[in-house]
């Protein structure tokens, strides 16, 4: 079984018990505004997602991790996040990453904290070499969590999803795993100098 920690969350495989709350947000209208076609209009919908999501957990060649966010301090489930592979090479990897949670916590920050934690462990252990992902142009939100994590704008495609009858422009953002690991060695000798700074002040 998957399970990431990060300062506030636990980001994990899921267990049948993830039931209810996966239906309360697989079901919102507005957690799911720009993800309709994943959006489900009873629970046995919402329970087939949770058992493709068990399913695939168990497989030895998985290719879709499917994990639910929980937070620490309220043991609460607050969304989803994971990636799909989209191509499997002798080079490694391509996977697509998604990730939405419940408007409750939007704005705080959760989404990005647990999309570095997936990340991190998408290129770390499954052998991934490139992160895919993209939103509606309009869904500012969800793009801005690809922009904080560090991903790349690839495509900006005009007119490109249907989404209630209506066009809508689609941007697409990637990450390379040689592009991760140089922004995490910056960050992180950036950070070490800062503590040196701070060391020799005091």
């Amino acid at each position: 079984m998957v399970k990431l920690d990060t300062n506030r969350l636990t980001i994990r495989d899921h267990i049948e018990e993830d039931i209810a709350s996966m239906h309360v947000l697989l079901s919102d209208e507005k957690a799911m505004h720009y993800l309709q076609d994943i959006k489900t209009n009873n629970m046995d919908e919402s329970k087939q997602n949770l058992y493709e999501a068990i399913k695939e957990a168990q497989l030895e060649n998985r290719t879709k991790y499917f994990f639910a966010i929980i937070e620490k301090e309220t043991n609460e489930y607050v969304g989803e996040i994971g990636f799909t592979v989209i191509i499997n090479s002798l080079e490694g990897k391509v996977v697509n990453l998604g990730y939405f949670i419940l408007p409750r916590y939007w704005g705080k920050g959760i989404v990005t904290e647990a999309a570095e934690a997936v990340i991190e462990y998408a290129f770390c252990e499954t052998n991934t070499i490139k992160i895919e992902t993209g939103c509606i142009k309009e869904n500012i939100g969800s793009e801005r969590v690809m922009q904080k994590v560090g991903m790349v704008k690839e495509a900006e495609l005009k007119k490109h999803v249907l989404l209630y009858s209506c066009l809508q422009d689609r941007v697409e953002y990637g990450l390379l795993k040689e592009e991760w690991k140089q922004k995490l060695n910056l960050f992180i000798k950036r950070d070490y100098q800062s503590f040196n700074k701070e060391a020799y002040l005091d």
